[in-house]
């Protein structure tokens, strides 16, 4: 048998954006947003109770599902369940995760059998969601944005709506704390919007006052019934954007 060399690891092309002189890089990211969104659409009970507690409930779910307390989030169940659960919550079919995830169609079957029976507030949001798009032909997001359906109902359509309320909330709350930013802080420069995160410089000297405020322009309530902030995290360095951490 033919020995193959370990490919060397990829580069971090995040690097080749650097500050101006006398100015640092920052990088900020809303924590689980679309995870939390879900939650908050679908007023899951214990999924917003894992997040009040400072859990991760990926990894809780994991830990539950195969009764081990060891697992974290570098353990390979938690990169499954991730991806696995974050499908399921979009309308994922076990067919089509099984071959993303590595497990046997009946496996991911029994997987989201016992995670909608953990969460049965998700299965009936989805529900719900299907229902107005067969009756109403549109459905909003939390913002009031309103997407109309003229397409030929089907399975597809109805994994592409329900993963359009998460991910476009995702999108209305960034760009309200980058327009906050514009707004309000005139030495904050924003050079990059992530989907769910905003990328740009400001002058050095500002420092944790520079990292305070950009925080908190970017901490905006979603207004559901039991309103939802989504912590963000940032990070900063005065070298590039590939060095925040």
């Amino acid at each position: 048998m033919i020995s193959l060399p370990t490919p060397s690891p990829l580069p971090n092309v995040r690097k080749i954006f650097i500050p101006d002189q006398g100015k640092s890089f920052f990088d900020i990211d809303l924590d689980s947003a679309d995870l939390r969104i879900v939650a908050g659409e679908s007023n899951c009970v214990e999924l917003r109770q894992m997040f009040d507690a400072g859990l991760k409930p990926y990894v809780e779910v994991a830990k539950e599902y195969f009764h081990d307390q060891s697992i974290t989030k570098s353990h390979p169940s938690y990169k499954t369940f991730k991806g696995l659960c974050h499908a399921t919550n979009y309308l994922g079919r076990a067919r089509g995760i099984a071959p993303r995830v590595g497990l046997v169609v009946a496996e991911v079957e029994r997987i989201q059998q016992w995670y909608f029976g953990k969460f049965p507030e998700v299965k009936a949001w989805q529900d719900d969601i299907i229902h107005r798009i067969n009756k109403d032909k549109f459905i909003t997001n939390v913002f009031g944005y309103r997407i109309n359906v003229f397409d030929r109902i089907s399975d597809a359509l109805y994994r592409q709506l329900v993963a359009w309320i998460p991910q476009s909330t995702v999108a209305c709350l960034i760009n309200r704390g980058y327009l906050n930013i514009y707004r309000n802080l005139r030495e904050v420069e924003v050079l990059l919007q992530v989907h769910d995160s905003l990328a740009g410089q400001f002058d050095s000297f500002h420092g944790d006052w520079a990292k305070r405020r950009i925080v908190e322009e970017c901490t905006i309530p979603l207004p559901y019934e039991t309103p939802l902030i989504i912590p963000v995290g940032i990070k900063v360095s005065k070298e590039s954007w590939g060095h925040c951490g």
